[in-house]
């Protein structure tokens, strides 16, 4: 089940599970996936705040937001208005992009980060493409791209409600607004990383084909406090594949 909680004049829809420390979830472009089990293997260890983001999931999505700079003030907000103290970040995908951009501004409520397979940054030339675009590719050659095996990501859209159809569109919709151009990443962000002291996990499926160990052994050699780690059988959402590992991992690098 979801809330519904207002955020700088925002409404978002909220999922909350479990107790002791904050860990605040920031999803990737593909949504919040609340039924998979991640959420509950989460849970068990922290409560788990995790917003949709707006134009996601029947959150609201405003005509004048439109960068991704809006959502990390946005979630300083929800971060503030939820009293969190020492929470852990967790972002994947673009919402790994969003976590830094909140860390980047502000890291004062959060002990550490973890940033799992993000989009944001641009390392190489102008040229070179570090972040797959799966948008780009057929449908068979996304899904092998994004996950070690597609069948774990197969979702029949035909036995699924117009409502729930509307939301998917929708939120593909707010992904285009907030990361098409440039694709995924925030030409300045790299020049900041520096800024993120906040101890950080940087973490990737070993079969991830949307961003590679050298686009993550980047981010590393710009954060001040990192490590890097990989989780076997999974790919580029290894929170829906290997939810008991991610989990694991996270309580092991940030104590619940």
């Amino acid at each position: 089940m979801s809330e519904s909680v207002t955020i700088a004049g925002v409404d978002l829809r909220v999922v909350e599970r479990g107790s002791g420390r904050p860990l605040l979830f920031l999803h990737s472009g593909e949504g919040l996936e609340p039924q998979r089990p991640w959420l509950d293997a989460l849970a068990r260890h922290y409560r788990v705040i995790a917003p949709n983001h707006p134009g996601w999931g029947g959150s609201a999505l405003p005509a004048w937001m439109s960068g991704v700079d809006d959502l990390a003030y946005l979630y300083l907000d929800l971060a503030a208005a939820f009293e969190m103290r020492d929470a852990v970040i967790v972002g994947n995908s673009f919402g790994g992009w969003v976590a830094a951009e909140v860390l980047v501004r502000d890291a004062s409520r959060f002990g550490a980060a973890v940033l799992a397979s993000p989009f944001g940054c641009k390392f190489g030339g102008r040229t070179t493409r570090e972040i797959a675009d799966t948008h780009a590719m057929d449908h068979a050659k996304a899904m092998a791209a994004a996950w070690a095996d597609p069948a774990r990501g197969a979702v029949d859209l035909t036995a699924k409600p117009e409502a729930e159809l509307a939301q998917i569109a929708q939120g593909r919709e707010a992904l285009a607004l907030f990361g098409w151009k440039p694709y995924m990443h925030n030409p300045r962000l790299k020049n900041w990383l520096h800024r993120i002291a906040t101890p950080t996990l940087l973490l990737r499926g070993e079969r991830d084909g949307v961003v590679g160990q050298a686009y993550l052994q980047n981010w590393a050699d710009r954060l001040p406090n990192p490590r890097l780690e990989a989780i076997a059988d999974a790919g580029h959402y290894p929170q829906w594949e290997q939810p008991e590992a991610f989990a694991a991992r996270i309580a092991a690098f940030a104590k619940p």
